[in-house]
């Protein structure tokens, strides 16, 4: 069991005889308890032994000890008296310097509070006859003792995510805590007086998880442990991007981006950022549809266990949800007169999310015109009989072009 009581190598004893006078028996008092000259002068003599206290006053002798405060243990003391010549018949009072008293030989006792408590034994012929008063201290750890062991882990040091601070957040009731010991995972370890301490963990390329191990010590010998899986993140060297693929460009567009980096650890996530102001995505690969024409800034994030490994973006050019124009014209007879025809082309084409690139008109008649008229006008001469013309409008806008004709006729001379 354990020992944790502090006493004096001597502790003067406040040592109360009676004079010597009989008892009820005729029994001179002297010879039932034996004091030579140099007890009566020193008082009780104190030993320690392992975990038994021994007091001697006399031929008086008493011995002492506790159990374990340390949870699921209960503190409680064993006193015992013993000695020659002492009565079988008397009496034995203790008094525990808490206000409690006890009879007996042998007595036990539980303090509920920790401190240091002055004991007297009276050892009494009768009831009304005191025959020695013995006073000796004794130091009590109380009761529920028990530890909870607990400590927090952050990174303080964000350039460092090796270099990891612990703080105890330890508690007991009653003592305080004397020893802090730190095992890290890594086979060493680290025993402290202060509950803060840091520790730099060895530097790998992969994330590497260490069970650290905090067990705590009070000041009454108790103990208690905890541990925590603290996750050490790795030296990963990623480089690289990512490319694109467009699919049906001009009709329903969708991209495909896949990431070309490399040295990227197994269970990493990739996170898209299509700088379209949509929430992101994950995958790899992954396809894409915009909405709307433009250059975008795509970022590509990957990810461990929620922490940034690596980044990198590019400019990406979207056609958008709808981008073909749709090309379409009326034609109009202008004027005419005995050998021509004049006639007029008004393009009503559109493109949902853009504008139009160009006009390229082809009249049939050998004529054509590319600058960008949406409007146009021309001539046709009329021949011996009467001839049609295929007239021919191609429009472009967001690298698409849509063509559409019509048949015109001219009559003969």
């Amino acid at each position: 069991m354990k020992k944790s009581i502090l006493l004096y190598s001597i502790f003067c004893a406040l040592i109360m005889m009676q004079s010597c006078k009989k008892d009820d028996t005729g029994i001179p008092l002297d010879q039932i308890v034996k004091i030579d000259s140099a007890s009566i002068t020193k008082g009780a003599t104190i030993a320690i032994s392992k975990d038994t206290t021994t007091v001697t006053y006399g031929n008086i002798i008493i011995t002492f000890s506790q159990t374990s405060t340390c949870f699921p243990s209960k503190e409680i003391f064993t006193f015992t008296t013993n000695g020659t010549t002492l009565p079988n018949e008397g009496y034995y009072e203790w008094e525990f310097g808490d206000g409690n008293r006890a009879k007996g030989k042998t007595v036990t006792y539980s303090y509920q509070a920790a401190g240091s408590f002055v004991v007297v034994l009276y050892v009494m012929a009768n009831a009304n006859t005191e025959l020695a008063k013995v006073v000796f201290p004794t130091k009590a750890l109380g009761q529920i003792t028990k530890p909870e062991a607990s400590f927090t882990v952050k990174y303080d040091f964000p350039s460092n995510q090796n270099y990891v601070t612990f703080n105890s957040t330890s508690s007991v009731n009653q003592g305080d805590f004397v020893q802090y010991l730190y095992e890290w995972g890594d086979g060493n370890q680290l025993i402290s007086s202060f509950g803060l301490v840091r520790y730099e963990f060895p530097k790998k390329i992969n994330d590497t998880t260490y069970p650290v191990k905090l067990t705590v010590t009070t000041n009454s010998g108790c103990k208690a442990d905890t541990t925590i899986r603290v996750l050490i993140p790795g030296l990963y060297n990623i480089k690289g991007s990512f490319k694109t693929e467009a699919f049906d460009a001009c009709t329903n567009e969708t991209i495909r981006f896949t990431s070309e980096a490399e040295n990227v650890p197994t269970g990493a996530v990739y996170e898209w950022d299509f700088s379209d102001g949509l929430p992101v995505k994950t995958g790899n690969p992954i396809t894409y549809k915009y909405k709307y024409p433009n250059d975008y800034d795509v970022i590509l994030r990957i990810k461990l266990n929620g922490r940034l490994l690596y980044s990198t973006n590019k400019m990406v050019n979207s056609k958008g949800e709808n981008p073909k124009p749709k090309a379409v014209f009326e034609e109009t007879l202008v004027s005419q007169n005995a050998t021509t025809q004049r006639w007029s082309f008004n393009s009503k084409s559109t493109i949902p999310t853009s504008t139009i690139d160009s006009y390229q008109w082809d009249f049939g008649n050998g004529i054509k015109n590319n600058e960008f008229y949406s409007f146009i006008e021309t001539t046709y001469n009329k021949a011996a009989t009467s001839t049609q013309y295929r007239v021919q409008l191609i429009v472009t806008g967001n690298g698409c072009a849509d063509t559409t004709s019509k048949m015109i006729t001219v009559p003969k001379l």
